[in-house]
């Protein structure tokens, strides 16, 4: 099972929600908040609810994971897909929003983020 890992930067509460998007084939999720400095606690929204509920992490150092529950050993459905073809073409597709997030206090913070094919 590969995985892709990125560190991205969040804004403080008072900021705008940072939106995460697939970058290859993803089958599972999982992030939390990066511990290399002072953990802040994270507000995100996700594609399971299509982005209604606002759930609130203090910080810790366990991981929140969104699985594929149809998934069979290295196959099942998709999560989210990259962006596909060229903006502008007939046939281009955006990529999929995995998950909204921003610090949960004042203090910007970095969000560790893995997908899994």
């Amino acid at each position: 099972m590969a995985q892709r890992e990125r560190l991205i930067a969040l804004n403080g509460n008072a900021g705008a929600f940072v939106t995460i998007a697939a970058t290859g084939p993803t089958r599972g999720i999982e992030f939390m908040e990066d511990e290399g400095t002072a953990p802040q606690g994270i507000q995100f929204s996700s594609f399971v609810d299509n982005f209604v509920a606002l759930n609130t992490v203090s910080f810790g150092s366990e991981p929140i994971q969104i699985p594929n529950f149809h998934r069979v050993g290295d196959r099942g459905p998709l999560l989210g897909m990259n962006a596909q073809n060229t903006v502008g073409t007939p046939n281009y597709r955006a990529a999929d929003n995995l998950i909204k997030a921003r610090s949960n206090t004042a203090t910007a913070t970095t969000l560790r983020f893995i997908e899994y094919d």
